[in-house]
């Protein structure tokens, strides 16, 4: 692999993260092997390789993910935040595969911090319900 500085301009920022979309698919193809085409004649493509935020910030020339959100330039920035979302758009739709559930829910929970499960637990030892409530049974 070849290490790139980070661009300097924000037409490369955008050639580098398209190029790493674009970089994570291949070809559907039928049962057969032979790809398959819209109703244009284009190859319709799939993600291959899953997205990640490592690959996204290795693939715009940073040294870490955290540097991924270090650019100054407001629009640089703004497309750096458009292009995770991608990643979390990706992560979250694959939490509806049965086989990648925990591993997906782990990634989104580590790298997202609204996917953090952020209930705290409360001790319910002392807590006495507001006497609105009443008695319930139970």
């Amino acid at each position: 692999m070849t290490y790139k500085n980070k661009p300097k301009s924000l037409t490369e920022l955008k050639r580098r993260i398209d190029e790493y979309f674009k970089s994570r698919l291949a070809p559907m193809t039928d049962k057969n092997g032979v790809p398959l085409t819209d109703e244009n004649g284009n190859i319709i493509k799939k993600v291959a390789l899953p997205y990640t935020l490592t690959g996204l910030a290795l693939a715009v020339g940073c040294e870490s993910r955290e540097e991924l959100f270090s650019f100054e330039d407001p629009e640089m920035s703004r497309y750096i935040k458009m292009s995770v979302m991608r990643v979390e758009e990706y992560a979250e739709e694959r939490l509806f595969s049965k086989e990648a559930f925990s591993g997906v829910k782990l990634f989104l929970a580590v790298n997202f911090d609204r996917w953090r499960d952020g209930a705290e637990a409360v001790d319910t030892e002392d807590y006495e319900l507001p006497e609105s409530f009443g008695r319930w049974a139970v």
